[in-house]
């Protein structure tokens, strides 16, 4: 289908950044199978790092063989956590190491609310700049501030008025990755606060993910909505209306 349509979303990607003056580039998230990726041999990765480097340009794989993080190997669908001595000792180090919750019936509260995660043991997620992205995205992943990420969700709002499903809390591989790749559904995500101190995140940065199929109508809706370029207006009855209630005082 023409290099899907010549490969839109590199001018997508481009079109975000420079109409809503998105200070670090939206990230192209996709799934591809581990086998057709080279990856340099021994080199790591954690996945909330790679958002913020493949944010400011880098081509990240992210994958069974060369992740660097337990929690994430689990929530990715690397590895499934089968052994009860395991996740014993796992739920150990978030409650009494930690200290992200206040008891083990807390942590299994959450967990339960947050689903299942598929087998991606054969899978790499691969993360890259929108605007250089060699494969089609299925997640576009915003590392922004509170006002970039306003304006993205007006955007995302203004095409059908349906409110994001969004959950805030868990694990940030899983919130920004997995739930919206799995429920099809925008999410925003704080980081969690192990992520946040281990990247050195910056204190005004926050994770929004959004499905890749919405992006080509929040990109066209920029020109109309006044979250993106479009000025507001008042039409005169309201004008009208507002100059006689001020009057009226």
């Amino acid at each position: 289908m023409g290099d899907v349509l010549a490969k839109e979303w590199l001018d997508y990607g481009t079109t975000l950044v420079k109409s809503l003056q998105l200070e670090l580039s939206p990230v192209s998230v996709s799934r591809i199978p581990s086998a057709q990726c080279m990856q340099p041999p021994g080199e790591k990765v954690r996945i909330c790092r790679a958002f913020l480097d493949a944010s400011k340009g880098k081509t990240i794989v992210v994958n069974k063989a060369n992740n660097s993080c337990f929690g994430a190997s689990w929530h990715l669908g690397f590895h499934k956590m089968d052994d009860p001595k395991i996740a014993g000792m796992v739920k150990k180090f978030v409650v009494e190491g930690e200290k992200l919750f206040c008891s083990y019936a807390a942590l299994d509260t959450l967990m339960a609310q947050i689903g299942e995660v598929q087998d991606n043991s054969g899978i790499s997620f691969l993360l890259a700049p929108l605007e250089k992205a060699r494969e089609q995205p299925e997640l576009v992943l915003f590392v922004c501030n509170a006002e970039e990420a306003c304006r993205l969700l007006t955007l995302c709002v203004f095409l059908d008025g349906k409110m994001p499903k969004i959950k805030i809390g868990g694990p940030t591989c899983r919130m920004a990755v997995m739930y919206p790749l799995t429920e099809k559904e925008t999410n925003l995500s704080f980081y969690d606060y192990t992520a946040r101190k281990l990247c050195n995140v910056e204190k005004d940065k926050l994770l929004l993910s959004i499905p890749y199929e919405r992006i080509p109508a929040m990109v066209e809706a920029i020109e109309k909505c006044s979250a993106g370029t479009a000025k507001i207006e008042y039409p005169e009855e309201f004008r009208q209306f507002l100059k006689a209630r001020v009057g009226a005082r």
